[in-house]
């Protein structure tokens, strides 16, 4: 997986591409505790693929946990059709979902 950061004020926007590797969801949940805690932060999922549920459904809980016990304010966006899906399965329900970047940016 590829990651790519960009700021917009005091906004983190983190652009995720190629695939998640499993293996690599701890070492990627370290990396945000020590550099996104407390920020405000957009991942934007549109150019992952598709990796297998267990592969996403394990990123979705890291990202769900830095969420819910208040380390980052994270938002989703641009989630593809069979990521959106397996997202409306999982059991993320502090996690906000947007069409595209410039809506989870404005939901801030």
């Amino acid at each position: 997986m590829e990651v790519k950061l960009l700021l917009d004020g005091e906004i983190t926007i983190i652009s995720l591409s190629g695939r998640i590797e499993i293996e690599k969801t701890q070492i990627f949940k370290n990396a945000c505790l020590q550099s996104l805690s407390s920020k405000k932060v957009v991942f934007c999922m549109k150019n992952l693929s598709f990796v297998g549920s267990s592969g996403i459904q394990s990123f979705f809980n890291v990202l769900n946990e830095l969420n819910s016990t208040q380390k980052m304010n994270a938002k989703i966006a641009g989630l593809n059709q069979d990521f959106q899906r397996l997202f409306n399965f999982s059991e993320c329900s502090n996690l906000e979902v947007h069409e595209n970047i410039e809506g989870a940016l404005q939901s801030f």
